[in-house]
């Protein structure tokens, strides 16, 4: 299973809505890549800003971690937590599972890869 390509990611924490977009590549088990959102919180603008992931494939899970991130675009300034997805491959284009920043704050996730 080749994980490499353009995955559609939607995110829903609790206090709000992620989404955007997953480009991962894969050599071997390892996995890297960035993902590109906009973050809407309830009641606030939206921000939008990119995280440089690192990860594995082991079997059907799918492990990726925040190393770094850069905000693209916000009207108010921003504390931010790097972001780790644990996720199960369901089929060779979904994977869900749940996030957890470095505040703790959880959420429930799918990356679903657009086809060319």
């Amino acid at each position: 299973m080749d994980l490499t390509g353009k995955w559609k990611y939607k995110e829903d924490y609790g206090y709000g809505v992620a989404e955007g977009e997953l480009f991962l590549k894969q050599e071997g088990n390892d996995l890297s890549g960035r993902i590109i959102f906009t973050d809407k919180l309830e009641g606030e603008e939206g921000y939008m800003l990119q995280e440089f992931l690192v990860g594995r494939l082991e079997e059907h899970k799918v492990k990726l971690d925040a190393e770094e991130f850069d905000i693209i675009h916000s009207e108010h300034e921003i504390e931010y937590e790097l972001d780790s997805w644990f996720g199960i491959l369901v089929d060779a284009d979904t994977i869900v599972g749940v996030s957890k920043d470095g505040q703790g704050i959880e959420g429930k996730f799918t990356f679903t890869r657009e086809k060319n």
